[in-house]
């Protein structure tokens, strides 16, 4: 028996040049930066910026209509989401936006060597429990592949967390030890989301080697220099819908973000 299949992933038809699914979302690899001029037009400034786990894209749509020069792509897995995301970005006739539907996985397969500018993932699943962990996007494989399809130069992946055992095990990768306010700023309701020491990633060489460490905060919206550090980035004083919940309930927003190597 066949598994059933969501009704709207044959309704992301009606958007052929905006929603992607199945084989197509690999058609364009290596050429975004084509796709793109020829929907943007001159003024494509040659930026291209990918946001894996868009959902509906509404915070991709919001930001790219503030940027219409600039290119993004939005990837999430359920076709709902998709749909929805595609509806709102042909309502608002945004031509710098193409979403995908698929895996975050599979980057190597959407993109081509040095393609991306930027790389956003908010708030990922965390797989919390023990027999998930292993299912988490932000793992050595993974990295490995994003150094290969991010830009040289200013390249860099920005992550964004609320969950604090998450953040600890993106610390780990890095051999990094948790900010001295990161206890602190975690409220007791989620202490039970604290990773235990020998749950808690290794640090790995081989990321270590292509990445160096841009930013790292343990309370993003309460810390001014890492607000100071993302001041001239496109989601600069832009909480996600979901992180704008957690900033008037006062919880800590955990960032990390990491950048190519210089090659030596």
């Amino acid at each position: 028996m066949k598994p059933s299949r969501s009704i709207y992933a044959d309704r992301l038809k009606e958007f052929p040049d905006i929603a992607f699914a199945d084989e197509s979302v690999f058609q364009q690899r290596g050429q975004w930066r084509d796709y793109f001029r020829q929907r943007i037009g001159q003024n494509f400034n040659g930026r291209l910026i990918f946001e894996l786990g868009c959902f509906d894209a509404a915070y991709l749509s919001r930001i790219a209509a503030a940027h219409p020069n600039t290119a993004f792509i939005g990837l999430d897995w359920k076709c709902k989401a998709i749909h929805d995301g595609a509806r709102r970005v042909a309502a608002m006739d945004l031509r710098n936006v193409a979403l995908l539907r698929g895996r975050g996985q599979d980057v190597l397969k959407i993109f081509g060597a040095g393609e991306v500018d930027e790389i956003w993932v908010f708030h990922p699943d965390p797989c919390a429990r023990p027999h998930e962990m292993k299912n988490r996007l932000i793992t050595v494989p993974f990295l490995i592949v994003v150094h290969s399809v991010l830009r040289d130069g200013k390249s860099t992946l920005s992550l964004k967390t609320d969950h604090p055992g998450y953040y600890q095990w993106v610390l780990g990768l890095f051999g990094l030890p948790e900010p001295e306010a990161f206890r602190a700023a975690v409220p007791r309701s989620r202490a039970r989301d604290l990773m235990h020491d020998q749950d808690i990633s290794r640090p790995n060489k081989a990321i270590m080697q292509r990445f160096k460490v841009l930013a790292n905060s343990a309370d993003f919206w309460n810390d001014a220099a890492a607000l100071d550090h993302t001041s001239g980035r496109l989601f600069s004083g832009q909480p996600t819908l979901f992180e704008g919940r957690f900033v008037k309930k006062r919880r800590p927003i955990h960032y990390f973000e990491i950048g190519k190597a210089s090659r030596r």
